[in-house]
């Protein structure tokens, strides 16, 4: 039987709020980018008539707020304070390992943008040399496509060999 929370205390929406920003955050960018592979040319146009916001910044944020709350759930000590296992100094919770968590990220969400940028490059390859958002003139698609790549697969090596060393691997968290 699971324990219950402590009396008086409020269910923190924390993780939960997490979840729901990781979950429809890659939804929401996953709606964009098949958009932009299927309609190039509309991308920039607002999301919808009512909300002045363009569709490629909405892409945009959901992807940064999905990749963020990963890695923030990454972060944080595994289960509720009131169940969590105290520490030597008497704090709850043991952080999980930062490295670990960071890698992860770096490996799923660059690998995403990159099989985005394949697709689009493969759709309609003549934005391949273009800005990769309106943010900022660089980089192309090409180069982030790159840039991708190689940054996923560094942090895939990272993260099997630290699974491989003895020091990380005692903890189970690679």
């Amino acid at each position: 039987m699971k324990p219950l929370a402590p009396r008086g205390r409020l269910r923190r929406p924390f993780g939960p709020l997490l979840d729901v920003a990781l979950v429809h955050g890659l939804l929401g960018w996953l709606y964009v980018a098949a958009w932009a592979a299927t309609r190039p040319d509309t991308l920039s146009g607002p999301l919808t008539s009512w909300l002045p916001l363009r569709r490629d910044t909405f892409g945009a944020v959901c992807f940064a707020l999905s990749a963020l709350a990963h890695l923030t759930r990454g972060l944080r000590p595994q289960g509720p304070p009131w169940r969590a296992p105290r520490g030597p100094d008497g704090r709850p919770g043991r952080p999980r390992d930062r490295l670990t968590a960071v890698l992860r990220t770096l490996v799923g969400y660059p690998l995403l943008l990159w099989a985005y940028l394949c697709v689009n490059s493969l759709t309609h390859p003549q934005t391949i040399d273009r800005q990769l958002t309106h943010f900022a003139t660089v980089p192309t698609e090409g180069t982030a496509a790159v840039g991708c790549f190689a940054a996923s697969a560094v942090a895939l090596l990272a993260l099997r060999l630290r699974a491989g060393d003895p020091a990380t691997a005692a903890g189970g968290d690679a």
